[in-house]
């Protein structure tokens, strides 16, 4: 892509959250201020590129980070008591209820193409599981590994729960407090096997993520990675749909950041974090 179409596109979104200002909300700005921005614990790293840039382009902008579960930042957002939370899923059915209860003024955007990856330690020799497989391992009916999940708020455990076993919980596995102490275990404990976020493991050594295969027939099974391309396609087995959820009053600082994830350069990001862009088409990058 040239310069010049670059400086179009990039000021074709500034125009853009220019005009979402208004005349009538002069106190507010989509560019200026300062947002505490609540991200889900798998999804922190491609958000913390994505705020970088964001307040490199406005540096009138102030915008902190602020890890949390799913759970919770859906709660506090439904609740008002957030502005802005970048989840690693959609709403599940209780908190479609509770946001059809009150008539809450949240608003829901796509982001982006994550997935749920099993991991073991590079010292391991497994290489690949089938659905089957994660369904067995999740239900405590395979007890060749010692299975370690993040707690029950998280995304991951949400995931697992809902869209693997068919909204029941995991039987047998070790719940730890995040993501990134799945990731520690699994390094540490022998014939180990973890489930976490595809973006939480950026820069981590030390482990490799299983191909996930699916049964055509007995004797035809096709194993995915999860590459940029299958994400976007939905070919891989354990692929999610990510979420901004927005609670604001006005159009303003949480509108902007919004916007710009949604943008041409934000999912140019995404691209670039290995996720799969969900609102404009990206060239794609493994």
């Amino acid at each position: 892509m040239t310069k010049r179409i670059k400086r179009i596109l990039l000021f074709s979104f500034s125009a853009a959250l220019l005009v979402f200002a208004g005349c009538k909300e002069k106190e507010l700005s989509p560019i200026r201020g300062s947002l505490k921005c609540y991200v889900d614990e798998s999804l922190y790293n491609v958000i913390k590129a994505e705020r970088d840039t964001f307040v490199t382009l406005y540096p009138n902008s102030k915008i902190d980070l602020v890890t949390v579960k799913a759970r919770e930042g859906i709660a506090d957002v439904l609740n008002g008591e957030a502005t802005l939370f970048i989840s690693s899923r959609t709403l599940n059915a209780e908190e479609k209820s509770y946001f059809e209860k009150t008539k809450s003024d949240m608003r829901t955007f796509k982001f982006c193409y994550d997935a749920v990856v099993p991991i073991v330690s590079n010292s391991e020799s497994k290489e690949n599981l089938t659905m089957d497989d994660v369904k067995k391992i999740l239900t405590g009916q395979t007890m060749g590994f010692q299975v370690f999940v993040p707690d029950p708020n998280s995304g991951v455990y949400e995931y697992l729960k809902t869209s693997v076993l068919g909204n029941k919980e995991p039987q047998k596995v070790s719940i730890v407090k995040s993501e990134e102490e799945v990731i520690q275990k699994v390094k540490s404990t022998r014939k180990s096997l973890g489930f976490v976020g595809l973006n939480t493991l950026e820069n981590v050594e030390g482990v490799k993520v299983l191909e996930v295969g699916i049964m055509r027939s007995q004797t035809d099974i096709l194993y995915y990675k999860p590459y940029t391309a299958y994400l976007v396609s939905q070919t891989y087995p354990l692929v999610r749909t990510t979420s901004i959820f927005i609670n604001e009053v006005g159009i303003g600082l949480a509108s902007g950041f919004a916007t710009f994830l949604t943008s041409f350069e934000g999912q140019k990001i995404v691209s670039k974090h290995n996720l799969g862009p969900a609102t404009v088409p990206v060239k794609m990058v493994n």
